[in-house]
């Protein structure tokens, strides 16, 4: 039973003349945005033409997360959200954007998180931090009609559901993880109005029998295709930086390359990307060349 019918079976059962008293008190109480609007508990059905992203929170212990004041951590970022918690739920409305947080008292089934832990280049010890975690909050952003709009919405969201939770290990999207205190300084380059890209898009790194390869995932969230680079006689930490900022050029841009474009990197260096067959990925991608 919430608190709000806990409260309105009580003013059911008073005598008329208190009813005025009793109510002003379940005004006090009530949080300012469901007296505002009653319907922000609604979580709206998915829209055409627009997507649904989901995000982990890995918590230490099955201790729950506290989940009040969030709204108003929103706010204080610069998302004028509408909502609040029911049953145990955060529900937020911002821009047509619909975000929750749900508590799950289990970790991810399969080791999953902990199998993708070892290929994250940017936390080497991802795995040994996220071994033994315990419980996790599913965070889900629906009807997000824009890439960088709903990841920017999404990442305030977790930054704000992040502050203040120390229980928080680390932050995972397949195969992503980024750590509790990375994912917070990360969130901060929205406030200068810039992209934490890292928070959005894996890079991962392979080496094949012709040099060293790199591979995208996340890049579909944006309407793009992924990209690959292969065969490149650099070394690991130059195509990770090179294949990072062909990532962060074409989202802070909003570009969708077809393949057969040209991109001038630096001083006198030019890539050529090329769409074809993924080498490490299924489907078709978009291949950097000339690195």
């Amino acid at each position: 039973m919430s608190f709000f019918t806990k409260w309105f079976k009580k003013l059911t059962e008073e005598d008329e003349d208190t009813t005025g008293q009793e109510t002003s008190r379940v005004s006090d109480r009530e949080p300012r945005s469901s007296r505002e609007n009653a319907a922000w508990s609604v979580i709206p059905e998915h829209r055409p033409d627009t997507v649904t992203l989901n995000r982990h929170v890995l918590l230490k212990t099955l201790q729950p997360p506290q989940l009040e004041g969030v709204i108003q951590k929103l706010r204080i970022q610069g998302a004028e959200a509408e909502g609040g918690l029911h049953d145990g739920q955060l529900i937020a409305h911002y821009r047509g954007m619909t975000v929750t947080a749900e508590y799950i008292p289990a970790p991810l089934p399969n080791s999953e998180a902990e199998e993708n832990a070892k290929y994250n280049q940017l936390w080497p010890q991802a795995e040994q931090e996220i071994t033994g975690y315990a419980a996790q909050l599913l965070v889900t952003l629906r009807n997000t009609p824009n890439g960088l709009s709903g990841h920017r919405f999404l990442t305030q969201a977790i930054a704000a559901l992040l502050d203040g939770e120390m229980n928080a290990l680390a932050v995972y999207s397949a195969p992503l993880l980024v750590s509790r205190a990375d994912y917070l300084a990360s969130a901060e380059l929205l406030k200068e109005q810039e992209l934490p890209v890292n928070l959005w898009v894996f890079v991962g790194l392979y080496g094949g029998s012709h040099g060293g390869a790199a591979y995208t995932h996340g890049m579909a969230d944006f309407g793009s295709e992924e990209f690959e680079l292969v065969d490149s006689p650099r070394s690991g930490n130059e195509i990770f930086e090179l294949t990072f900022s062909v990532v962060h050029y074409a989202i802070s841009r909003n570009i969708r390359f077809q393949g057969g474009e040209e991109v001038a990197f630096g001083a006198g260096r030019e890539l050529k990307l090329v769409r074809s067959a993924g080498v490490a990925l299924e489907g078709m991608t978009v291949k950097i060349e000339g690195f």
